[in-house]
């Protein structure tokens, strides 16, 4: 596990750097004069991104207290069914989206997320997408005055 896990580190390190230096500047205009750049964002995700993974590598790279055997597999075939499901939702709401509307994949997103991970009770399932996408229409159409289209 401590290999995968510095393997994992040092290729989310590089996927980062590449991202930073030449994706981001290569496909985000860096905006307009006296107005926060379009690549403000992007590039504070993936300096987090690079800082997380300098800690992963070095937290497993420090020897370990326990000679404790690895198990075979990392992780088990529940978390795999759960990140087959969640996929699942992903390529749902992007369809939704692409053929359906915005608000459609929003729904679907998060009513799918609810079911997949085991939410039963059906108050949740309706309010809580409906909350949250009240909320953000509020905050982008109302607060903002800005539209998503």
């Amino acid at each position: 596990m401590r290999h995968a896990n510095v393997v994992s580190g040092v290729v989310l390190a590089v996927v980062g750097l590449v991202m930073l230096f030449a994706v981001i500047p290569w496909q985000i205009d860096p905006g307009p004069e006296g107005m926060v750049s379009p690549r403000l964002m992007p590039s504070m995700m993936m300096v987090l991104i690079v800082a997380l993974s300098a800690v992963l590598i070095f937290s497993n790279l420090r020897r370990a207290d326990t000679d404790a055997p690895e198990p075979a597999m990392p992780f088990t075939w529940s978390e795999l069914a759960a990140l087959v499901k969640m996929g699942a939702v992903f390529a749902v709401s992007l369809a939704l989206y692409l053929f359906v509307s915005p608000l459609a994949a929003g729904a679907g997103l998060v009513i799918g997320s609810l079911v997949a991970l085991g939410e039963r009770r059906l108050a949740v399932i309706v309010l809580m997408p409906a909350v949250l996408l009240l909320a953000i229409w509020l905050l982008f159409y109302k607060v903002l005055g800005t539209a998503i289209v």
